[in-house]
Protein backbone atom coordinates (compact mmCIF):
# COMPACT_ATOMS: atom_id res chain seq x y z
CA UNK A 1 0.00 0.00 0.00
CA UNK A 2 1.54 3.30 -1.10
CA UNK A 3 1.72 6.07 1.50
CA UNK A 4 1.17 5.76 5.21
CA UNK A 5 -2.47 5.71 6.30
CA UNK A 6 -3.25 6.22 9.97
CA UNK A 7 -6.05 3.96 11.18
CA UNK A 8 -8.38 3.41 14.12
CA UNK A 9 -9.70 0.01 15.21
CA UNK A 10 -12.77 0.22 17.43
CA UNK A 11 -15.58 -1.78 18.99
CA UNK A 12 -15.68 -5.56 19.42
CA UNK A 13 -13.56 -7.33 22.05
CA UNK A 14 -9.96 -6.49 23.05
CA UNK A 15 -8.82 -9.70 21.37
CA UNK A 16 -10.50 -8.87 18.06
CA UNK A 17 -9.16 -5.31 18.16
CA UNK A 18 -5.66 -6.66 18.78
CA UNK A 19 -5.88 -9.10 15.88
CA UNK A 20 -7.26 -6.45 13.53
CA UNK A 21 -4.52 -4.04 14.57
CA UNK A 22 -1.88 -6.66 13.68
CA UNK A 23 -3.54 -7.38 10.33
CA UNK A 24 -3.61 -3.69 9.45
CA UNK A 25 0.00 -3.24 10.50
CA UNK A 26 1.10 -6.17 8.34
CA UNK A 27 -0.91 -4.69 5.46
CA UNK A 28 1.18 -1.53 5.64
CA UNK A 29 -1.33 0.62 7.48
CA UNK A 30 -0.14 2.69 10.40
CA UNK A 31 0.04 3.94 12.95
CA UNK A 32 -2.99 2.00 14.23
CA UNK A 33 -4.80 3.24 17.32
CA UNK A 34 -7.32 1.23 19.35
CA UNK A 35 -9.38 3.66 21.46
CA UNK A 36 -12.06 2.11 23.62
CA UNK A 37 -14.63 4.90 23.95
CA UNK A 38 -16.85 6.40 21.29
CA UNK A 39 -15.57 9.87 22.14
CA UNK A 40 -11.95 8.83 21.68
CA UNK A 41 -12.77 7.12 18.38
CA UNK A 42 -14.28 10.32 16.99
CA UNK A 43 -11.34 12.32 18.32
CA UNK A 44 -8.81 9.96 16.72
CA UNK A 45 -10.58 10.22 13.37
CA UNK A 46 -10.59 13.99 13.65
CA UNK A 47 -6.84 13.94 14.26
CA UNK A 48 -6.09 12.56 10.84
CA UNK A 49 -6.98 8.87 10.72
CA UNK A 50 -7.80 7.92 7.17
CA UNK A 51 -9.44 4.61 8.07
CA UNK A 52 -11.77 3.34 10.78
CA UNK A 53 -12.25 -0.42 11.14
CA UNK A 54 -15.10 -0.97 13.56
CA UNK A 55 -17.83 -3.22 14.85
CA UNK A 56 -21.43 -1.95 14.61
CA UNK A 57 -21.27 -0.75 18.21
CA UNK A 58 -18.52 1.22 19.95
CA UNK A 59 -18.64 1.47 23.74
CA UNK A 60 -22.44 0.88 23.73
CA UNK A 61 -22.88 3.59 21.09
CA UNK A 62 -24.18 2.52 17.67
CA UNK A 63 -21.62 3.12 14.96
CA UNK A 64 -24.37 4.75 12.90
CA UNK A 65 -24.49 7.56 15.48
CA UNK A 66 -20.75 8.18 15.06
CA UNK A 67 -20.64 8.10 11.27
CA UNK A 68 -21.53 11.76 10.63
CA UNK A 69 -18.55 12.94 12.70
CA UNK A 70 -16.24 10.21 11.40
CA UNK A 71 -17.10 10.75 7.74
CA UNK A 72 -16.98 14.50 8.29
CA UNK A 73 -13.32 14.04 9.20
CA UNK A 74 -12.73 12.38 5.80
CA UNK A 75 -12.20 8.99 7.45
CA UNK A 76 -13.28 5.97 5.43
CA UNK A 77 -15.12 3.23 7.32
CA UNK A 78 -14.82 -0.54 7.05
CA UNK A 79 -17.22 -2.50 9.24
CA UNK A 80 -16.04 -5.85 10.61
CA UNK A 81 -18.78 -7.43 12.68
CA UNK A 82 -20.25 -10.77 13.82
CA UNK A 83 -22.91 -12.36 11.65
CA UNK A 84 -25.42 -11.71 14.46
CA UNK A 85 -24.97 -7.97 13.92
CA UNK A 86 -25.39 -8.06 10.16
CA UNK A 87 -28.89 -6.61 10.40
CA UNK A 88 -27.36 -3.20 11.10
CA UNK A 89 -25.27 -3.31 7.93
CA UNK A 90 -27.69 -1.80 5.34
CA UNK A 91 -28.18 1.31 7.49
CA UNK A 92 -24.42 1.74 7.85
CA UNK A 93 -23.84 1.36 4.12
CA UNK A 94 -26.53 3.91 3.35
CA UNK A 95 -24.96 6.26 5.90
CA UNK A 96 -21.59 6.08 4.16
CA UNK A 97 -19.61 3.03 5.30
CA UNK A 98 -17.37 1.76 2.50
CA UNK A 99 -17.58 -1.95 3.15
CA UNK A 100 -18.46 -4.80 5.47
CA UNK A 101 -16.88 -8.11 6.44
CA UNK A 102 -18.26 -10.79 8.75
CA UNK A 103 -15.89 -11.98 11.46
CA UNK A 104 -16.89 -15.62 11.17
CA UNK A 105 -16.35 -15.73 7.42
CA UNK A 106 -13.27 -13.64 6.69
CA UNK A 107 -9.55 -14.35 6.84
CA UNK A 108 -6.67 -12.01 7.61
CA UNK A 109 -6.13 -11.84 3.85
CA UNK A 110 -9.75 -10.80 3.31
CA UNK A 111 -9.35 -8.00 5.84
CA UNK A 112 -6.11 -6.81 4.25
CA UNK A 113 -7.72 -6.78 0.80
CA UNK A 114 -10.79 -4.95 2.11
CA UNK A 115 -8.57 -2.38 3.82
CA UNK A 116 -6.72 -1.69 0.57
CA UNK A 117 -10.00 -1.36 -1.32
CA UNK A 118 -11.48 0.94 1.31
CA UNK A 119 -8.43 3.20 1.52
CA UNK A 120 -8.46 3.42 -2.28
CA UNK A 121 -12.03 4.68 -2.19
CA UNK A 122 -13.66 1.51 -3.46
CA UNK A 123 -16.48 -0.46 -1.85
CA UNK A 124 -16.05 -3.98 -0.52
CA UNK A 125 -18.77 -6.35 0.60
CA UNK A 126 -18.59 -9.93 1.82
CA UNK A 127 -20.85 -12.09 -0.40
CA UNK A 128 -23.09 -12.93 2.58
CA UNK A 129 -23.50 -9.23 3.34
CA UNK A 130 -24.21 -8.44 -0.30
CA UNK A 131 -26.94 -11.09 -0.29
CA UNK A 132 -28.43 -9.61 2.90
CA UNK A 133 -28.48 -6.10 1.44
CA UNK A 134 -30.08 -7.39 -1.77
CA UNK A 135 -32.72 -9.27 0.22
CA UNK A 136 -33.60 -6.20 2.29
CA UNK A 137 -33.72 -4.07 -0.87
CA UNK A 138 -36.12 -6.52 -2.48
CA UNK A 139 -38.31 -6.64 0.64
CA UNK A 140 -38.42 -2.84 0.75
CA UNK A 141 -39.57 -2.71 -2.89
CA UNK A 142 -42.07 -5.56 -2.61
CA UNK A 143 -45.72 -4.51 -2.73
CA UNK A 144 -47.23 -4.32 0.73
CA UNK A 145 -50.73 -5.70 1.34
CA UNK A 146 -53.31 -3.00 2.02
CA UNK A 147 -54.89 -2.86 5.46
CA UNK A 148 -58.39 -4.29 5.39
CA UNK A 149 -60.94 -3.97 8.17
CA UNK A 150 -62.15 -7.22 9.79
CA UNK A 151 -65.43 -7.00 7.88
CA UNK A 152 -63.68 -6.32 4.58
CA UNK A 153 -61.50 -9.35 5.25
CA UNK A 154 -64.59 -11.51 5.86
CA UNK A 155 -66.18 -10.31 2.64
CA UNK A 156 -62.94 -10.90 0.73
CA UNK A 157 -62.67 -14.47 2.00
CA UNK A 158 -66.32 -15.07 1.05
CA UNK A 159 -65.60 -13.72 -2.44
CA UNK A 160 -63.18 -16.61 -3.06
CA UNK A 161 -66.08 -18.92 -3.91
CA UNK A 162 -67.23 -16.57 -6.65
CA UNK A 163 -70.67 -16.16 -5.10
CA UNK A 164 -72.76 -13.08 -5.93
CA UNK A 165 -73.31 -10.27 -3.45
CA UNK A 166 -76.67 -11.59 -2.22
CA UNK A 167 -75.22 -15.03 -1.41
CA UNK A 168 -72.30 -13.46 0.46
CA UNK A 169 -74.74 -11.24 2.37
CA UNK A 170 -76.81 -14.23 3.49
CA UNK A 171 -73.70 -16.19 4.52
CA UNK A 172 -72.35 -13.30 6.61
CA UNK A 173 -75.69 -12.11 7.98
CA UNK A 174 -75.34 -8.70 6.32
CA UNK A 175 -77.44 -6.71 3.93
CA UNK A 176 -76.57 -6.84 0.24
CA UNK A 177 -75.98 -3.10 0.33
CA UNK A 178 -73.45 -3.44 3.16
CA UNK A 179 -71.60 -6.23 1.37
CA UNK A 180 -71.54 -4.19 -1.84
CA UNK A 181 -70.11 -1.25 0.13
CA UNK A 182 -67.37 -3.45 1.62
CA UNK A 183 -66.64 -4.92 -1.79
CA UNK A 184 -66.29 -1.48 -3.37
CA UNK A 185 -63.76 -0.44 -0.71
CA UNK A 186 -61.87 -3.70 -1.27
CA UNK A 187 -61.66 -2.93 -5.00
CA UNK A 188 -60.22 0.51 -4.24
CA UNK A 189 -57.67 -0.80 -1.74
CA UNK A 190 -56.52 -3.56 -4.08
CA UNK A 191 -56.48 -1.31 -7.13
CA UNK A 192 -58.83 -3.56 -9.14
CA UNK A 193 -62.16 -3.22 -10.93
CA UNK A 194 -63.77 -6.64 -10.78
CA UNK A 195 -64.57 -9.52 -8.45
CA UNK A 196 -62.18 -11.86 -10.27
CA UNK A 197 -59.34 -9.30 -10.21
CA UNK A 198 -59.87 -8.73 -6.50
CA UNK A 199 -59.62 -12.44 -5.73
CA UNK A 200 -56.47 -12.86 -7.82
CA UNK A 201 -54.85 -9.79 -6.31
CA UNK A 202 -55.69 -10.96 -2.79
CA UNK A 203 -54.14 -14.36 -3.52
CA UNK A 204 -50.99 -12.73 -4.94
CA UNK A 205 -50.60 -10.56 -1.84
CA UNK A 206 -51.29 -13.39 0.56
CA UNK A 207 -54.39 -11.72 2.00
CA UNK A 208 -56.35 -14.95 1.72
CA UNK A 209 -55.29 -18.62 1.78
CA UNK A 210 -54.85 -20.42 -1.53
Amino acid sequence: MSGAVAAVVAGSSPLVRSVLRDVLTHAGVGPVRTPTTAEDVVRACGEGAGLLVSDVVVDDVPLAALLPAVLGAATRVLVVCPRASAGAVPELLLAGASGVLLLEECTAGDVATAVRETVSGRATLHPTVAALVLQQWREARAPRPPALTPKEQEVLVAMLAGDPVKSIARALGLSARTVDSHRSRIFVKLGVRSHAQAVQRALDLGLVPR
